[in-house]
């Protein structure tokens, strides 16, 4: 009887250890999103190389965006789920506070593959020292590049100098990551197009890498600001946006990226966000970014060749001693992009302040506004389109059909002297703090103009993407609060109503 009397004492026990179990690794305690979708792209093209409604705009009625709150925010339907941060000083994966964790977000599951193997291993030869964190998350492709066993999957890595210097071998450390379900010692495919992944990303950097500063940098195609309405065309860079994955046929485009990030980085602010991809400055991009991080860094153009040389990048800020902060990362990002490039004529690179982006949204809607009020015939119209589409420096792919972007800054120099011209000239100079072009123009960051569909051929009309009072999903803020420049479901007078949609 006694026997029997234990033997229920035991069970009793493992039913009371089993029901108050909680096993953290579950996929409910991960950031995932309850209802995954994918946006849909096109599968990729023929794997050519291609180089990395609302009028009466005033002062009184522009919203203030000041304060984070005050922004416009993005539809997203994600439902986000965040682990619990209990024990964390217990935890052995969670390091010591250093003054920088960079990130490197390497969307090289496309045509790039080899191009992202290059940077690894210039990441590798930097002489990186114990106050800097260095994690690439990089997603690999099939078919382009055969090297390190030729993995295919998505892999997380602490970036350890290479003693060897071998310019082909990853040698840096892989790493287990709770948030994105990655195992070092198992293969798994994560879709780079999928917010969540940046998201958890950046939850994993500051639960285990924590830093006083936290650099963001976006590897990869990129399109600009949008993604494309039509998507399926069978053009490889139909889909607009950034962390083009080929394996998942899936983007995130600009408001996507913004969600995403203030998920992943919480209460906290980024120091910079960099753009190692084509079209990256542009002005909708940017006041999409406004609030995420202090400054953004990038080109406005394509980028040449295989990008920035991270070698250089990472020792020349290094060397910069004490002042190893988010200007001096700029400004070594600068100076190796103009030492590398100095021969491509269209190489370009701006670096901006993303606290004084608002304010050359708001001066950049008034102007505009008033320079619309100012079109009474065709004759006007047709001297204002000439600036656009002939005569001031611009930005648009090799191949068609192609978003094309004129220069902000070189456009408005144009258009004779006035207070919105003077306010707007005024908020440019405070936001952009370095801009180099290698034809010796004007660069500062991209305004979008119109879709190309061949050469000299503007498409019809904008996308409802970039029209403001339409219901789709992917507004961004710009095209929210720019009512002065973008056009309007109404139709009601803004410049690209004139410019496109009026009849004289």
């Amino acid at each position: 009887m006694k026997f029997k009397s234990n033997l229920l004492s035991v069970f009793f026990c493992l039913f009371l250890l089993s029901a108050c179990e909680n096993d953290f690794s579950s996929p409910e305690s991960q950031i995932v999103p309850k209802n995954e979708e994918k946006t849909a792209m096109g599968e990729g093209g023929d794997g050519e190389e291609i180089p990395h409604n609302f009028p009466g705009f005033t002062e009184d009625n522009f919203e203030s965006v000041d304060e984070e709150e005050e922004f416009f925010e993005i539809e997203d339907h994600t439902v986000y789920e965040v682990p619990g941060e209990e024990n964390l000083d217990d935890d052995p994966c969670v390091h010591e506070r250093r003054e920088w964790t960079f990130l490197v977000y390497m969307a090289a599951d496309n045509n790039l593959e080899s191009d992202g193997i290059a940077d690894f291993n210039e990441m590798e030869q930097a002489d990186l020292d114990e106050s800097i964190n260095l994690l690439v998350l990089f997603d690999r492709a099939q078919n382009y590049d055969a090297t390190n066993g030729n993995w295919t999957d998505t892999r997380l890595y602490e970036v350890r100098w290479d003693e060897a210097k071998n310019k082909t071998l990853i040698a840096s450390e892989r790493l287990d990551c709770e948030e994105l379900g990655l195992s070092k010692d198992s293969p798994a495919e994560l879709d780079m197009g999928n917010p969540v992944t940046l998201s958890s990303f950046l939850a994993f950097a500051r639960r285990c890498y924590p830093a006083d500063n936290y650099g963001l940098i976006v590897w990869g195609h990129g399109t600009g600001w949008r993604s494309s309405e039509n998507c399926l065309t069978g053009e490889f860079f139909s889909g607009r946006a950034a962390a083009i994955d080929s394996d998942s046929a899936s983007y995130m485009t600009i408001p996507q990226i913004r969600s995403a990030i203030k998920t992943g980085m919480g209460s906290e602010k980024l120091a910079l966000i960099g753009f190692d991809t084509c079209f990256a400055v542009c002005i909708e991009s940017a006041y999409e970014m406004a609030g995420l991080a202090d400054y953004m860094l990038g080109t406005p153009a394509l980028v040449p060749e295989s990008g920035w040389n991270y070698t250089e990048v990472f020792n020349s800020f290094l060397s910069a001693g004490s002042a190893k902060n988010a200007p001096a990362f700029m400004e070594a990002v600068c100076s190796q992009f103009k030492k590398a490039y100095e021969n491509y004529t269209y190489a370009s690179f701006t670096c901006l302040n993303l606290e004084k982006i608002p304010d050359v949204v708001k001066s950049f809607s008034l102007f505009s506004q008033s320079l619309a009020d100012s079109l009474a015939e065709k004759s006007d119209r047709d001297q204002v389109f000439s600036v656009f589409n002939e005569k001031c420096v611009s930005y648009c792919a090799v191949t068609y059909p192609t978003d094309y972007y004129v220069d902000l800054q070189d456009m408005i120099s144009y258009f004779e002297e006035s207070d919105e011209k003077t306010e707007l000239e005024k908020a440019l100079d405070e936001a952009i703090l370095y801009s180099w072009s290698a034809a010796e123009k004007t660069c500062s960051m991209g305004l979008f103009f119109c879709v190309y569909q061949g050469n000299g051929v503007i498409q019809g009309s904008h996308p409802s993407m970039y029209t403001n009072g339409s219901r789709d999903t992917h507004l961004s803020r710009f095209v929210k609060d720019c009512t002065g420049y973008v056009p309007s479901m109404s139709k009601s007078g803004s410049l690209l109503d004139k410019l496109f949609y009026t009849a004289y």
